[in-house]
């Protein structure tokens, strides 16, 4: 395997896990909480290069937290709560407990994902808990082994998770398919600025292409015709492959409006460079992040949002 497969087999393994917690948790079956520790504590060693020992059960002071390496003095808790209350209760037991004399740094783990809370730290004068830097989500986890250059730390990774993790035998799906996907996720990310506002939100080709794009309407219809008749169905595909709710297609909608608008307005209003910047983005974007890049779909993609009007959107005249 290649830095690539190692890199898809990572996400699709920890994708997986975190599916699962919220699941089971929405039923309140927590029985797959329980078993976290001994996952995330053998995982956390291989990512970070700690020696991570699940203390929650040896120690009875140990109520903060379940992981602790005393060698580079770090604890971590493994949680799937997100609420402030209990990062807060987290942080007083750390503190009442004496921990924070034994460990430097304290480590919450979220097993599904972290909230953005507004205090940026939690704590008072004996220890003081970063939310943006302390707290971590399986998508930190990703992003911090994919980064990694190591390609060996990345097989150790990827034959960890093969072994803990019983995934369902999935068939593969296209590179094409892949594509779409990749960018349909990350453009939706909720760290992404919502968008859309002084925009026409009603669909409106016509009007674009025709009269707006005039002198590229000839480029911009060929574009559509020529990629539809190799990629329409890839979209197809991909909303019976995908369950992205209509949040996370709104959302990603008005990544969509706001980015290309930017874009254009950097090429001069040209739509034929902007669009070609928009797929070069992606491709980068995907590439970075262990996804297939299918040069033809990410266009046909880039297109049909353009004629959804979700790409390069039709302001609305200011009223005399």
């Amino acid at each position: 395997m290649n830095r690539i497969d190692y890199q898809k087999s990572i996400i699709k393994a920890l994708s997986w896990l975190k599916t699962q917690v919220e699941y089971q948790n929405s039923l309140s079956l927590t029985d797959i909480n329980h078993g976290a520790e001994d996952f995330y504590c053998g995982l956390l060693n291989l990512v970070y290069g700690y020696s991570l020992k699940n203390i929650n059960i040896a120690d009875p002071n140990a109520a903060a937290i379940d992981l602790g390496d005393e060698q580079n003095r770090v604890a971590i808790q493994v949680t799937s709560t997100s609420a402030l209350s209990k990062t807060r209760y987290t942080v007083e037991k750390f503190v009442e407990k004496g921990l924070h004399k034994k460990f430097d740094k304290l480590l919450i783990i979220n097993i599904v994902k972290k909230s953005n809370h507004e205090a940026p730290t939690i704590g008072g004068s004996e220890y003081v808990l970063d939310t943006k830097k302390d707290i971590l989500d399986v998508e930190d986890l990703i992003k911090k082994i994919n980064s990694d250059r190591d390609l060996e730390k990345l097989r150790s990774v990827a034959a960890y998770l093969d072994a803990e993790l019983c995934l369902p035998v999935q068939k593969s799906l296209p590179n094409e398919v892949l594509t779409v996907l990749g960018i349909i996720e990350y453009i939706s990310d909720e760290t992404h600025a919502g968008a859309g506002n002084g925009y026409i939100e009603e669909p409106d080709p016509d009007r674009k292409i025709f009269k707006r794009f005039q002198e590229h309407s000839e480029f911009l219809v060929e574009m559509y015709n020529d990629g539809y008749v190799e990629y329409g169905a890839v979209l197809e595909a991909v909303k019976k492959e995908s369950d992205f709710g209509q949040v996370k297609l709104r959302r990603a909608a008005n990544y969509l409006k706001e980015y290309s608008d930017a874009v254009l307005t950097e090429c001069g209003g040209d739509p034929q460079k902007a669009l070609n910047k928009i797929i070069e983005s992606f491709k980068v974007l995907l590439g970075g992040n262990g996804y297939a890049f299918d040069a033809g779909a990410a266009k046909f993609y880039v297109i049909d949002q353009l004629v959804k009007c979700n790409i390069f959107p039709l302001k609305e005249v200011p009223l005399a």
